[in-house]
């Protein structure tokens, strides 16, 4: 069987953060390892981007379909070296919100929002980790979640 609707979206969102480089005209390379709701990273592979896609909500609209709202999490880890922490983590929030924000991901999505985000752990003294929740809503037909 084909991917949902909601997968799809996923996959797009992924592809998204991949492209999250400095050869792409981003600040940093946290789109270099692009991993979907994970909960360690081996230290080797970063930066990184984890996309974490959240329990939906469905609302019935006319026309048979349901307007689904999907909340959804992107993180960036990155190793600090010789930036300051702080400054690092406004880059990566700033690459994280242009890239999610900056152009359509997909014509699936119906809207997305920037919702929330900032600097989520500056403890440890080689790494900082920021994290940028979006909500992306999109229709589905009653009858099938399948595009």
């Amino acid at each position: 069987m084909s991917d949902t609707k909601r997968e799809l979206i996923i996959q797009a969102c992924l592809m998204r953060a991949a492209s999250i480089t400095t050869a792409n005209g981003y600040n940093t390379d946290m789109g270099l390892n692009t991993f979907r709701a994970i909960s360690k990273i081996d230290p080797s592979r970063l930066p990184a981007c984890i996309v974490y896609p959240f329990s939906e909500t469905a609302e019935r609209v006319g026309g048979g379909e349901y307007l689904c709202t999907m909340p959804l999490r992107a993180e960036a880890v990155a190793l600090t070296g010789i930036t300051n922490p702080s400054v690092l983590a406004e880059q990566m929030l700033g690459d994280m919100r242009q890239a999610f924000m900056g152009a359509p991901i997909t014509p699936l999505i119906e809207e997305m929002a920037y919702t929330s985000g900032g600097t989520n752990d500056y403890t440890k003294n080689d790494s900082v980790s920021v994290i940028a929740n979006f909500t992306i809503k999109y229709f589905s037909t009653i009858s099938s979640p399948y595009v």
